[in-house]
């Protein structure tokens, strides 16, 4: 690592990896890669916004008082590296500012703070900490190779139900019809951003990629429990301006206090690249402590997306007991009750006259049955007509007029949120989740519509920030349930939760539609239809491709429930088979929500095939070329074998073509592969460097598994699980046998499958049962299996 003063006092810092000049006399940094090529991030700007004790807005830089620097070195949860201090002091406005840049040996990105001390004799109130702010009038921007162009931005929201995907220059941002916004806009946007109404800026939260297609910039915050992170970004032609900014939300900072930012990331990523925020989500991981369950959550029910809040204890005791009756079928764990027992929002113990025993009744009971007992409830919202909000009006968040801010509508009424910077709070809902999960035996729990306690408004505490109350409230849901019950976040800011939740929903409300659809508004249904956010299968998908790089790193994703029926529903077989391959090659979350004592045999075995979970995660091939990603892969490596799991998705309105370069899995020109369509049951031998996949329908998917071929027994099919042949616990070959051994997946098996083998097959046996057998083409035999439990399979040829 390489440190030399230039001239008029800047700084230059070489590292393998990253190139940084700092210029003391005006405070702007141009970030690099260490092997010069571009992307640049050139001559930022470093930004301090606050209101002085009169109220006046005020802007700090580094152009006033003296700067000094000093280095050290540094061991953290990344590595080992060196930390650089840029100290503006002796200004004027009194306030000292610390900018600190980590660099790392053997790291691929740059971190970032900013600190603020009020050294002055007068209170500050705190607003936006940028730690690079750019504006291509005055010199700073992202150089890329060529600027000419627009640029691309693949955006994050500040949680699962607002918008994560890729905007092109040439676009708006994404917003919502206004006669929509008094319903939705506290609950799909991000009240404390604006939206851009120009062409190419754009607003995202936490973390983005700035590309041109042949680089990117990924940015954002690599700590992430006291501010919500925000890249701000115009990627109209000539422009490739990108803000870094930690806001602090209008804190108090009396005289003496320090506050920090968050650390910011900045990383420089060539493309194509199979996973561009890899390293990004793993530093965070690693800051943050995430907390990831080693074992894969086990198939679970909820009633919510066929009932809604119409569910019965009843109704759902049916599903119950239909649950126990198919347990062979589809290995359920974990039964949930969603919305519609409680009394009102905020009185969680007290049920309505649905739920007459109550709710630790029904926990017992599904004990009894062998199951997890699972409950919903939104713990930060709270309707005005309950009896919480009756009693302590003094817990909600304020508007500038002492009156409750409207946290959101909820079916039928406007909700207050509770200031969770309040101790009594805090205890309440520390109380409250004790009593649910410790008291009443549920062992999972779905927090949702929680983004409440973050919304703007004013809070007994000055001094803490919108993402500082609402992470002391999830806080106190942790330790009122326990360490050992599962967390779901739902409705839930991203940033925060990292470290608590075991589990997050990644994007919209699915629905049994593929476009929007409002249930209590039904009104509403041919206008919304281009909504990006609003409940619908389509809406729902588009996330799951995009935020798939999260999964097991900061928790285990949820793609949302799967429904698979054929009644009660508008959704095709294609679109249902869709949503089932990703959720399946995703790796996430399994939760069903049919109405199970309808559902058909047929039906169940499309669920079981997703049970028990065994990929570790899969990723879109093109998340930077398209909004919603055509492709899919699920790379598997075993011990006996590799190959991959592709999902190649139609999401336009008609029957299509797509296209599939093997490259992109690795392969080279000449291998010679199988390909197996697990949808068509059809296999075939290529050398080509692509595959046209013909015919895909209408919102469909064809689900292939492709591997290479060798002079040797393979696997070339299997549909008796989604991963096909993930079930496969060993796989050895000798002479002319075979010997395949299954783990138990927990239900019967039922389907097929097919082998190459280098001769001709003459006896196939599970566990000393014959096995019934047909050669399909030369040297592939299909075999068709029944087993329960662990199973072993012995092959012989000639």
């Amino acid at each position: 690592m390489g440190i030399t003063p230039g001239q008029n006092e800047d700084v230059r810092i070489e590292t393998g990896n990253c190139i940084l000049l700092f210029s003391k006399c005006n405070g702007r940094i141009t970030i690099g890669s260490g092997d010069f090529t571009l992307p640049e991030i050139s001559k930022a700007l470093i930004q301090l916004y606050y209101v002085n004790t009169y109220g006046k807005y005020l802007a700090a830089d580094y152009t006033s008082g003296k700067t000094s620097f000093k280095e050290k070195q540094l061991t953290d949860v990344h590595g080992q590296g060196r930390q650089f201090h840029f100290t503006n002091s002796e200004r004027d406005d009194g306030l000292e500012l610390n900018y600190i840049v980590n660099m790392y040996d053997n790291r691929p990105f740059v971190l970032l703070r900013l600190s603020v001390t009020n050294r002055s004799r007068n209170n500050v109130y705190l607003h936006d900490l940028n730690l690079l702010q750019m504006d291509r009038r005055n010199g700073s921007y992202v150089k890329f190779e060529d600027n000419s162009g627009p640029l691309d931005f693949f955006k994050v929201g500040w949680h699962d139900w607002v918008y994560s995907g890729l905007r092109r220059g040439n676009q708006k941002d994404v917003d919502s019809l206004p006669i929509m916004k008094p319903f939705i806009g506290k609950m799909l946007y991000d009240p404390g951003l604006p939206i851009a109404r120009g062409k190419g800026e754009f607003w995202g939260e936490g973390w983005g990629l700035l590309t041109d297609q042949k680089s990117a910039v990924l940015a954002g915050f690599v700590s992430t429990a006291d501010q919500f992170g925000v890249l701000h970004v115009n990627c109209r032609a000539g422009s490739g301006e990108l803000t870094l900014t930690a806001p602090a939300d209008g804190i108090l900072l009396e005289p003496g206090e320090e506050f920090q930012s968050e650390w910011g990331y900045v990383q420089f990523i060539p493309l194509p690249s199979a996973n561009p925020a890899a390293d990004y989500v793993d530093a965070v991981a690693r800051q943050m402590n995430a907390r990831v369950p080693m074992i894969p959550p086990p198939a679970q029910w909820t009633h919510w997306y066929h009932y809604f809040q119409a569910i019965t204890a009843d109704l759902f005791v049916a599903n119950l007991n239909t649950i126990d009756s198919i347990r062979n079928i589809i290995p359920f764990k974990v039964v949930q009750l969603d919305d519609g027992y409680q009394s009102a929002w905020g009185d969680w113990t007290t049920c309505n006259a649905k739920f007459p025993l109550g709710l630790s009744n029904l926990s017992q009971n599904i004990k009894n049955k062998g199951y997890t007992p699972g409950l919903w409830l939104a713990p930060f919202v709270v309707d005005p007509r309950s009896t919480l909000a009756q009693k302590h009006p003094g817990w909600m968040v304020k508007d500038v007029k002492g009156k409750p801010i409207i946290s959101g509508y909820f079916y039928d009424f406007y909700g207050y949120a509770l200031d969770l910077t309040q101790s009594e709070v805090q205890e309440h809902v520390r109380s409250l989740l004790h009593t649910i999960s410790q008291d009443w035996g549920f062992g999972f729990v779905k927090t949702d519509f929680v983004y409440a306690g973050g919304l703007p408004g004013i809070r007994q505490n000055p001094k803490m920030t919108r993402a500082q109350a609402f992470r002391k409230g999830m806080e106190a849901v942790r330790q009122g349930i326990g360490d050992e019950t599962f967390l779901l976040g739902c409705g839930c800011p991203f940033g925060p939760a990292v470290g608590i939740v075991d589990a997050m929903r990644i994007g919209p409300d699915t629905a049994p539609n593929w476009t929007p659809y409002l249930w209590t508004v039904k009104w509403a249904t041919p206008i919304i239809k281009s909504e990006k956010s609003i409940g619908s299968l389509r809406n729902n998908i588009r996330h799951t491709l995009n935020l798939s790089t999260q999964h097991r790193k900061w928790w285990w994703n949820d793609p949302d429930c799967l429904m698979v029926r054929n009644y009660d529903t508008t959704l095709t077989d294609d679109e249902v088979k869709s949503n089932l391959s990703l959720i399946g090659l995703s790796g996430g979350l399994m939760i069903d929500s049919d109405d199970l004592t309808r559902l058909s045999q047929e039906r169940q075995s499309w669920v079981s095939l997703l049970t028990p979970i065994l990929s570790k995660g899969g990723l879109p091939l093109d998340l930077l070329q398209n909004e919603m990603a055509g492709l899919y892969v699920l790379p598997v490596t075993t011990t006996w074998g590799n190959w991959n799991d592709v999902a190649v998705f139609n999401w336009d309105k008609k029957p299509g073509n797509r296209t599939l370069q093997l490259s992109q899995l690795g392969y080279n020109p000449g291998d010679k592969l199988v390909v197996f369509d697990f949808c068509t049951r059809e296999h075939w031998i290529t050398r080509e460097s692509e595959l046209i996949i013909k015919n895909i329908p209408t919102h469909g998917c064809r689900l292939l598994r492709i591997c290479q071929l060798e002079d040797k027994p393979a696997l070339v099919g299997d549909t008796l699980h989604i991963t096909q042949g993930g079930e496969i616990e060993s796989w050895l070959s000798t002479g002319k046998t075979l010997e395949i051994k299954t783990i138990d997946l927990g239900r019967n098996a039922s389907g097929a499958i097919w082998l190459s083998l280098p001769g001709k097959l003459v006896k196939a046996v599970a566990d000393a049962n014959p096995v019934v057998f047909t050669m399909e083409n030369e040297g592939i035999y299909r075999l068709e299996m029944r087993f329960q439990g662990r199973t072993q399979i012995n092959i012989q040829w000639e």
